[in-house]
């Protein structure tokens, strides 16, 4: 029987706890996956200007990454425990070697894979080298996209209306921050024009920060605010100057 039809049919949860264990791990996993994929697209797209602030988010970055290993791992081991699928080792450990649903399966075991490869690459930094190891995580979009399949294709959550509106909210902001990574850097800096709750037009400053912002908002409204001041109307009062004639001339000064 489906894990998820025993769990609706059978109320006793000890029949199908590995199945439970194994489902929470990989849900787990995909969101430790999601929140370690933003996080460091948000560090390489060049957003965070603040200074010191990419460096102190950097540990976040690798324990999220490590908490995701650790949730794969028990998403696979748990599986060897249920007792309507009987994966084995090799049905955990090989690609297209279960008969469950082996393609969506072997997916999720080379997102696995190179979750491990990317996750244990930031204690080889020094040995690969700061350009390799950054060339490497590049790839970290790749292996989230193919959790995100593994999840939907495989998972008996995966035709769930929350777990879909799950991946959809984590598929946002990965997928802006991975074309705005891709933008030409002369072209992140741009700013972009875009229509107003009033019929005109705001234009926006993708780096700019709040303070800048509300100054720069003060300069515009003091700046609107002259050019609608209407200019007095009384006009201004001339002096008159008069210009004394020239002295006659006599025949006596003559």
């Amino acid at each position: 029987m489906n894990p998820l039809v025993a769990a609706v049919t059978n109320p006793d949860p000890v029949q199908y706890g590995w199945w439970l264990v194994s489902r929470a791990a990989g849900v787990t996993a995909l969101l430790f996956v999601t929140a370690s994929t933003v996080l460091g697209l948000v560090m390489a797209s060049g957003i965070i200007k603040r200074r010191g602030l990419k460096a102190k988010l950097m540990p976040a970055h690798e324990y999220i990454a490590l908490f995701s290993v650790i949730a794969i791992v028990v998403h696979g081991l748990s599986l060897l425990g249920d007792k309507w699928l009987h994966p084995g080792i090799a049905g955990i450990a090989i690609p297209f070697s279960i008969s469950y649903r082996p393609v969506w399966v072997a997916i999720g075991i080379i997102a696995g894979y190179a979750t491990f490869l990317l996750a244990l690459s930031f204690y080889a930094r020094s040995l690969i080298g700061v350009k390799r190891w950054r060339m490497m995580h590049r790839f970290i979009v790749v292996v989230w996209v193919m959790g995100v399949v593994h999840a939907l294709g495989a998972g008996t959550d995966g035709s769930t209306l929350w777990l879909r509106v799950l991946v959809m909210a984590s598929v946002a902001p990965a997928m802006f921050l991975t074309l705005y990574r891709w933008l030409p850097e002369g072209q992140r800096n741009k700013d972009i024009t875009a229509p107003d709750t009033h019929g005109g037009t705001v234009v926006i400053h993708p780096h700019e920060s709040h303070e800048d912002a509300e100054r720069r908002r003060r300069q515009a409204k003091r700046h609107e605010s002259r050019k609608r001041t209407p200019l007095p109307s009384t006009p201004v009062a001339r002096e008159k100057i008069t210009i004394p004639a020239p002295p006659k001339t006599t025949e006596h000064s003559k």
